[in-house]
């Protein structure tokens, strides 16, 4: 699929969210979930996050992508001014840009879910059993595995910007007319996460190596493993297949 299709499709996911609803107890408590997601993050992946050259990208996908922090700005900018965008912005970036919106709204739509099935537990502190047997209860393991699909896929399209000398120059030229044309937030979202991933000799292997532990992770809660989130993280992958 075309990058703009693929972006049209995907803010129209984005815009159908529950969060965007009148339901303030819902958005509550999404966003205890998601605290304690992110809190989880952050320590199952504290080795990565402490090494000075990687710290820097995994903050911003933990962040910007998983966390879909000022995201809605990203939407609306991209909603108001697609086809400027694809104009203004080299195909590659594009090609980025629909691959990073579609992995925070599939977070996004996983973790709506997983809130209504927790629903009023999410008004106490979550446990790690009470997450996992939501969690095994949820039933969307296609997409979890297409969520760290799009992972890898965002380090393999970032190594090829970052290889590019051209694409570099091309994107850093449009600048001005990006903000001026009222793309200013979809240009420093990604200028950002350029700028965070740049210093890694490789996006695809950091990528490749923080989605196979989030598969491990999978993996383990659906067998309702003890400990599903604590390193080491060596044992071997069980092949997932997307649908």
């Amino acid at each position: 699929m075309a990058a703009g299709a693929r972006l049209q499709q995907t803010l129209d996911r984005f815009f159908a969210l529950q969060q965007h609803g009148d339901d303030v107890r819902f958005r509550q408590r999404l966003q205890r979930l998601q605290t304690w997601q992110s809190e989880r993050l952050y320590q199952s992946h504290r080795d990565i996050l402490e090494q000075p050259e990687t710290a820097p990208a995994v903050e911003f996908l933990f962040t910007d992508v998983y966390g879909g922090r000022d995201l809605k700005p990203v939407a609306e900018n991209i909603r108001r001014a697609l086809p400027k965008a694809l104009k203004l912005l080299p195909d590659r970036v594009m090609l980025t840009s629909a691959t990073v919106l579609e992995t925070a709204v599939l977070t996004q739509e996983l973790d709506e879910h997983l809130a209504a099935i927790l629903q009023a537990q999410l008004d106490q502190p979550l446990t790690a059993e009470l997450y996992a047997a939501a969690y095994r209860s949820q039933g969307r393991e296609a997409e979890r595995a297409r969520q760290l699909t799009l992972v890898a896929e965002i380090g393999a399209q970032i190594d090829r910007y970052v290889r590019s000398r051209m694409i570099q120059t091309t994107f850093r030229m449009v600048r001005r007319p990006a903000h001026a044309a009222g793309l200013g937030s979809l240009y420093d979202f990604l200028d950002h996460g350029f700028r965070a991933m740049r210093p890694l000799r490789s996006v695809d292997g950091l990528l490749r190596q923080l989605a196979a532990r989030e598969q491990l992770i999978m993996q383990r809660l659906l067998a309702g493993r003890e400990a599903p989130f604590a390193a080491p993280f060596t044992e071997p992958l069980a092949p997932f297949t997307e649908h």
